[in-house]
């Protein structure tokens, strides 16, 4: 089963390892949302890592809360997590979700 963790345009999905030679960043900002409020985590490392138009890169959560201007806080489950831009099926193909 997969876990996945959703807030606004931001989604965390559950894996088992972190990939190899990643280099921690300092900030705690995971993405900048679509009305340009930040995802922020007050604990935890970031890992960024642009894989693909979805996956930005990897959240080592321990401790850690989720918070954000619109959708409040959310309490994160330690794990390692892949952060992903959200993304909705149209009629016109993929779009990003606007939240």
């Amino acid at each position: 089963m997969i876990k996945l963790i959703r807030q606004g345009d931001l989604a965390l999905s559950l894996i088992k390892e972190l990939p190899k030679n990643l280099q921690e960043s300092k900030t705690k900002t995971l993405m900048t949302g679509s009305h340009n409020h930040n995802h922020i985590i007050n604990k935890g490392k970031v890992y960024f890592e642009k894989i693909d138009d979805y996956i930005i890169g990897y959240l080592v959560a321990k401790g850690t809360e989720l918070d954000h201007i619109e959708h409040g806080k959310l309490k994160i489950d330690d794990g390692i997590y892949e952060i992903r831009k959200q993304q909705e099926e149209t009629h016109e193909g993929l779009s990003p979700v606007i939240d």
